[in-house]
């Protein structure tokens, strides 16, 4: 399977699951940000569809025949980002789900946000890789 098909399928399952709040759970669960005095707060449905659409980003990007992309960090790349997102949302409702141990689910849940926003710097030399190898190609 190649990578940009494992990309979508990610996606399309973070849609479904963007879905399921609404039939589980009625509890007010939501990501909490404050900007410049303002306090918004972000429901699952939104943070999983911001997340479905950064995948749909990396397929397209993976799916251009042109660029040779190094199958290995491809690979590693998405795995990577599957695990942090999952553990994301483990950790998510974990710590809304006010168990007595939600101090580590707290901390799970910054570490995989982090994990994943790191993962990210594989694509970015991936990307630049093949630049460089298409542009050696066409030369």
């Amino acid at each position: 399977m190649k990578a940009s098909e494992l990309f979508v399928i990610s996606a399309l399952t973070l849609l479904v699951f963007a879905l399921l709040p609404r039939f589980i759970s009625h509890a007010g669960l939501g990501i909490s940000i404050s900007w410049r005095g303002m306090g918004y707060v972000l429901p699952p449905s939104t943070v999983s569809i911001a997340f479905a659409t950064a995948l749909c980003f990396f397929a397209m990007v993976y799916s251009l025949w042109m660029l040779p992309f190094n199958r290995t960090a491809t690979l590693f790349h998405f795995w990577l980002t599957a695990i942090g997102i999952g553990a994301f949302w483990l950790a998510f409702y974990r710590a809304g789900a006010a168990l007595p141990n939600t101090r580590t689910a707290l901390w799970i849940f910054f570490a995989a946000s982090a994990m994943v926003i790191l993962t990210q710097v594989i694509f970015v030399w991936n990307f630049i890789q093949a630049l460089s190898k298409a542009m050696r190609l066409h030369s």
